[in-house]
């Protein structure tokens, strides 16, 4: 950059030297005609001619310079100060030594070098302007996604869809400004004969002219019955023609699909725009084209690509003042870009306070004791380029909020914005605000219903249970009666069972409800733990527990009452759909940051399809033969899926029918 401008400045004091010596040059031929004239020799006056020719050249040099570097008015106040010293001196001159002092000739070289150097400066800065307008012109495609032709074609088959059209015919102009044909889509109807369809085609290519000329939408009724039309729609952007869309529609023509084919056309339009710059080229490096009036108009159709683009660009921010979500954008220098109307309705800002407004000052009307450092916050985003949430309660007002703040990445090279596999360079802050009070109210009577639920329905399911424990204790019952008795203790047991795991799903959603009492736990020793409480249950059904650990296990932080149900779930359901004298493998292991407890068993094995099923709630996998006795309540997964997402792990399953199962998950290390 330094290098270019240090050429840039010797080359004018090199061009402003070269009209200097032109003058000089004028001015040396001139006197000796003027010597030759007169037959006189007089050495002085060659001396004479040396001293002016070197004023002469000092001056250009001196005008070279400061046209360069200052601007026409500056330059214009010096030049005037300059001539105005060299005027009183020359009158001195000539009236003490009679001697001129080329006042006249330095005025005009000083005005010729002034007007060279401008026009020297206005070609560089005509030049540096067609080279940025060619990277612009590319630059935009970075953010339309697809080509104008793709575009096009893509809203043609809309088009398509919305309407019954037999016929659609999209014109541009060719070379000599005529109509041609750039997109044509026909069907149903054909001609027979190819001078048909070259009559056909006139007439086509006449209404489009016609609609072309009056510029506005003409529309023909062909039959009234089935309410057949074509119709002709001219394509303007910026005020100027770019082409016309000929439609013919095969039935049920109604006057409210002359405003849709409407709409529709100004899009197209800007689509055509871009389309017919494309083929262009705009002047870069050529001097000449910088008084070329075909480049100047292709510079204009590229100013007004940009405008119709920025259009587009503001439905976007339109679109989004429509969304419930309150939405703020502010630069990395913390300047707030955009607030949506319900950003502004939630902070009650008017359009002067926003002005005075920065990110901080924004997020500082969202203090609660949960968020009470918003700097903080922002660094950490920042440093780490994660999303910010959190629930902000606020007892005043009796509201809650969930706000996120984002930080938006774009490409770091000139590429597309919807390509993601580019890298990427933090851009801006997008902060969204989300009033979530009635869905909190909800969440809360949801829960305390849960609650009642359950313990209204365990005093019944108890005294069913009981009752019927009790009655087998009779004696004088028919075997018959206790085997029903039998099947009411079970199913209370079962239901009893459901309720409990039910009710410790909904309290761990109701993440103010659970609190995990985290401490540093060895996950191997929690393994162990579980496998020995489940040897009894194991035995049974005449099952081996095998235990796996790698040595040197890093401690957690987790609940470990939690973490015991997770494991102890997992072996229970190994246990149950493995078949007798079969092997289940506990394994802990550490990987990478995390570690990871797996339960694999040689058991019948879960479909595939039906692999992502298991994780959601009541969902059960229905096996032949399997008895209402040893049905589950479809629970158990879901629970462990919660517990281990609240820790901040994942679950995994993989299966293999008759082949068996392995069923892991992962939580964080220290």
């Amino acid at each position: 950059m330094k290098k270019n401008k240090t050429i840039n400045v010797v080359s004018s004091l090199l061009l402003a030297f070269a009209f200097g010596l032109l003058i000089v040059g004028i001015l040396t031929i001139g006197i000796e005609k003027v010597i030759l004239l007169h037959n006189t020799f007089q050495q002085n006056q060659y001396l004479s001619l040396l001293w002016q020719s070197i004023l002469i050249l000092s001056v250009a040099v001196f005008v070279g310079y400061c046209a360069h570097y200052y601007s026409i008015k500056r330059c214009f106040q010096i030049m005037l100060s300059f001539f105005s010293v060299w005027f009183l001196i020359s009158i001195y001159v000539a009236w003490q030594y009679r001697l001129g002092t080329m006042f006249i000739p330095g005025v005009i070289t000083a005005f010729l070098i002034f007007l060279v150097i401008q026009i020297k400066k206005i070609v560089l800065a005509d030049t540096l302007l067609g080279k940025r307008l060619n990277l612009l012109s590319t630059s935009v495609q970075l953010l339309e996604g697809k080509s104008a032709d793709l575009r096009i074609e893509s809203g043609l088959k809309l088009l398509e869809k919305l309407m019954p059209l037999s016929e659609s015919v999209v014109f541009g102009f060719d070379e000599n400004s005529k109509l041609s044909p750039l997109s044509r889509s026909k069907n149903g109807e054909t001609s027979s004969s190819s001078m048909l369809r070259q009559n056909e085609w006139r007439e086509v290519v006449d209404f489009c002219e016609k609609s072309l000329e009056i510029g506005e939408v003409v529309v023909e009724i062909i039959d009234k019955e089935l309410k057949k039309a074509k119709i002709a729609l001219p394509l303007s952007a910026e005020g100027k023609p770019v082409g016309v869309l000929f439609v013919k529609v095969s039935q049920n023509f109604e006057p409210e699909d002359e405003e849709l084919l409407t709409a529709f056309t100004e899009q197209l339009a800007r689509n055509f725009q871009r389309k017919n710059l494309r083929g262009k080229v705009l002047s870069e490096d050529s001097i000449l084209g910088s008084f070329s009036i075909d480049t100047i108009k292709d510079r204009v159709e590229c100013v007004n690509m940009v405008r119709g683009l920025m259009k587009e660009q503001s439905f976007a921010v339109m679109a989004n003042s429509q969304l419930k979500e309150a939405h703020a954008i502010a630069y990395l220098d913390g300047t707030l870009a955009y607030l949506n109307r319900q950003m502004r309705h939630l902070t009650k800002l008017t359009q002067n306070e926003i002005n005075s407004f920065d990110l901080l000052s924004l997020l500082e009307g969202f203090k609660t004791e949960v968020f009470s450092e918003p700097h903080l916050v922002i660094r950490k985003v920042l440093q780490t380029g994660d999303s910010y949430e959190r629930e902000l309660d606020f007892t005043e007002s009796g509201k809650t909020l969930k706000m996120r703040i984002s930080l938006v990445k774009a490409p770091c090279d000139e590429q597309s914005i919807h390509d993601s596999s580019v890298p990427m360079k933090p851009a801006c802050f997008l902060i969204s605000v989300r009033d979530i009070t009635v869905v909190k109210e909800n969440e809360k009577l949801r829960s305390d219903m849960v609650s009642l639920m359950s313990h209204e329905l365990r005093t019944p399911i108890t005294s069913i249970k009981g009752f019927a424990e009790l009655l087998l204790l009779d004696e004088k019952i028919q075997e018959e009666s206790k085997e029903f008795l039998n099947i009411i203790a079970n199913e209370a047991q079962r239901l009893t069972n459901m309720l409990t795991t039910f009710l410790a799903v909904s309290n761990l959603e109701q993440s103010d409800k659970q609190e995990f009492q985290v401490t540093a736990v060895r996950l191997d020793n929690v393994v162990g733990e579980v496998v020995k409480q489940m040897q009894e249950v194991a035995k049974r059904k005449r099952i081996r527990l095998v235990e796996k650990s790698m040595t040197m296990i890093p401690p957690i932080a987790a609940d470990k009452g939690l973490i015991m149900r997770v494991i102890g779930h997992l072996i229970d359901n190994a246990i149950r759909y493995s078949p007798d004298k079969t092997s289940v493998i506990i394994s802990t292991m550490l990987e990478a940051e995390v570690l990871r407890v797996t339960v694999e068993d040689r058991g019948y094995g879960i479909p595939s399809e039906q692999i992502d099923k298991i994780w959601q709630k009541f969902y059960r996998v229905e096996r032949e033969g399997e008895s209402k006795q040893d049905e589950t309540t479809g629970l158990g997964l879901s629970l462990v899926k919660e517990i281990v997402e609240k820790h901040g792990g994942e679950v995994k399953a993989e299966s293999k029918i008759g082949l068996g199962s392995r069923f892991s998950f992962t939580l964080p290390r220290l």
